[in-house]
């Protein structure tokens, strides 16, 4: 299998250098870091017993963040939603507006998706043999099901607003580029069997690639499944 140059796509042959223009990595000025939560405290009253079961796990290795549905537009003020535990396991999460889309699983398998038809990288299958992330109808698409295989995926902005949505009906909108004109990339990533969504900014002529080296994404050679197959 052989990977296609054209619309941006392609292994980065020179990484970017560290602090490349536009790429926050905040949590909004309405969102503490973690770092100062642990510091901080409880403000007052009496000290809780410590919350137990598999839902207190994921809490106690994140910070509080909004409800995905209760922000209907994320930007630089509200640049983080997090899914709950329904909504990260239930039908597809979809992402319309979208130039392309990479992943990674859990071991690391890197790939990518434009929206033209090209693609880099190596393909995640699920177990029903359907992509574990990808385009659907011009969309990108993460197949929910299966999420505990994915370890995280971006969504890099065409020139319209994207539009993130799930089964229940809850959706967030952001626009393709920031005021200062950089365009909006947005970075899913799974903690536990949760989602989180945080949008994040790169430079508007930014190529798939350079973005890719950016976020850490290094696409995977795939193997060729007739050697495996003898």
């Amino acid at each position: 299998m052989t990977q296609a140059a054209a619309g941006g796509l392609g292994a980065p042959s020179n990484p970017a250098p560290s602090g490349s223009g536009g790429l926050t990595l905040q949590t909004g000025r309405s969102q503490p870091g973690p770092a100062a939560q642990a510091s901080a405290g409880p403000a007052s009253g009496p000290r809780r017993a410590p919350a137990s079961g598999p839902k207190a796990a994921v809490q106690d290795r994140v910070f509080p963040a909004p409800a995905f549905g209760s922000v209907r537009q994320l930007g630089e003020a509200n640049p983080l939603v997090r899914l709950n535990a329904r909504q990260s396991a239930i039908g597809s999460l979809l992402v319309a507006g979208v130039r392309s889309v990479a992943w990674e699983d859990t071991h690391f398998t890197t790939g990518a998706h434009h929206a033209d038809g090209h693609k880099a990288g190596t393909p995640v299958m699920t177990p029903g043999n359907r992509p574990l992330v990808g385009f659907e109808d011009s969309s990108g698409v993460v197949s929910l099901r299966h999420v505990r295989l994915l370890r995280r995926a971006l969504f890099i902005a065409a020139e319209k607003p994207l539009t993130i949505g799930v089964f229940d009906g809850a959706a967030a909108a952001v626009a393709p580029r920031n005021d200062d004109g950089f365009r909006t990339v947005l970075h899913l990533c799974r903690i536990g069997a949760i989602l989180e969504v945080r949008t994040e900014f790169v430079p508007a002529d930014a190529s798939d690639a350079t973005v890719w080296t950016l976020f850490g994404f290094t696409m995977t050679i795939p193997l060729d499944q007739r050697v495996l197959l003898r």
